[in-house]
C-alpha cells in the first residue's frame, strides 16, 4: 500500500526571511513561504533519497514541487513507507549544491489504519473460542499483535518475539481475522531457532470469504531463547486484505 504525506494545514515550505529584532538583545527573522520550491524525499532510516513517489493525480515523479503559496501537495511514498524525510533540492542552477535541512513527515494514512486496527483487535476480543464457540480467553502475559493493512501478500513479520523469561513457555491462542473476498489465507506461528534462525511451523489456522476469522489454543512449548514470530501465506489467486493476528503466550 503506498501511503499519502503532505496537503495538511502545517504543510508548508517555510524559509527565513528579512531579520526583525525580538529583543534587546535578539535579532529573529520573519517566515516567507517559499512557492514552487523543489522537494527531495529521503527514506529516515537509510538515509536514501526515494524516487518512486506519485503526486496527487496519480501520476509518477521523482520529487515533489511545493504550489504557488509554499504548500506542500499530496503525494505518495513507495508501497509500506509510512514515514519519510522532506527537504528542499539542491539548486544547482545557482551553484547552491550544498543539503539543506530535512523535516519527518508522517503519512496523513495513520488514523485511518489504528481505526481498522482498533476494530480488528475489537472483533478478536471479542471472539469466543471452545467447541461450541463460547468463552473468553484474557492474555495474561505476553500478547504478540501483528496488523497487514491495505491488500494482503506474503510475508514474514521481521519483529519477532523471544522467550528470554529464563524457562519455557507456552504459546496458548492464536487469533487471526481478515477482509477475504476469494481464496484462502494461511497464518502461521514460527518458531525461529537462536543458533540458525531457522524457522519451524508450532502453529496454523486457515480463514476464507465464508470463515473469515480463527481462533486456536495450540498449547505448543517456546523453550528458553528461543524467537516466535507470524507469517501469511496468500495465494495467488487469493484476495485479501487487512489482517490482523493475536498470539498469546504465557
Amino acid at each position: 500500500m503506498r501511503y499519502q504525506f503532505g496537503g495538511t494545514p502545517a504543510d508548508f515550505v517555510v524559509a527565513p526571511g528579512q531579520q526583525v529584532q525580538v529583543g534587546p538583545d535578539t535579532l529573529g527573522a520573519t517566515a516567507v513561504l517559499i512557492p514552487g520550491a523543489r522537494l527531495w524525499v529521503w527514506d529516515p532510516d537509510t538515509g536514501d533519497r526515494l524516487t518512486d513517489l506519485m503526486d496527487h493525480r496519480g501520476e509518477p515523479v521523482a520529487e515533489i514541487t511545493a504550489d504557488s503559496s509554499g504548500a506542500v501537495p499530496r503525494f505518495r511514498a513507495p508501497d509500506e513507507v509510512k514515514r519519510v524525510l522532506v527537504g528542499q533540492a539542491p539548486d544547482t542552477s545557482s551553484g547552491d549544491a550544498g543539503e539543506h535541512s530535512r523535516h519527518l513527515l508522517a503519512s496523513t494514512d495513520w488514523p485511518a489504519d489504528v481505526t481498522k486496527l482498533n476494530t480488528r483487535i475489537t472483533a478478536l476480543e471479542n471472539t469466543t473460542g471452545g467447541d461450541d464457540g463460547g468463552g473468553d480467553y484474557v492474555a495474561t502475559a505476553h500478547p504478540m499483535m501483528w496488523h497487514m493493512g491495505g491488500p494482503l501478500e506474503s510475508r514474514r513479520s521481521p519483529h519477532p518475539y523471544h522467550n528470554l523469561e529464563g524457562r519455557n513457555q507456552t504459546i496458548i491462542v492464536l487469533r487471526a481475522q481478515a477482509t477475504i473476498t476469494e481464496g484462502t489465507i494461511g497464518v502461521r506461528v514460527v518458531l525461529l531457532d537462536p543458533d540458525t534462525r531457522g524457522g519451524a511451523v508450532a502453529a496454523s489456522v486457515t480463514i476464507t470469504p465464508e470463515e473469515p476469522w480463527a481462533l486456536i489454543r495450540p498449547q505448543v512449548e517456546v523453550s528458553d531463547g528461543t524467537g516466535v514470530t507470524v507469517e501469511v501465506d496468500v495465494p495467488e489467486e487469493a484476495e485479501a486484505e487487512d489482517l490482523t493476528v493475536q498470539v498469546t503466550i504465557r
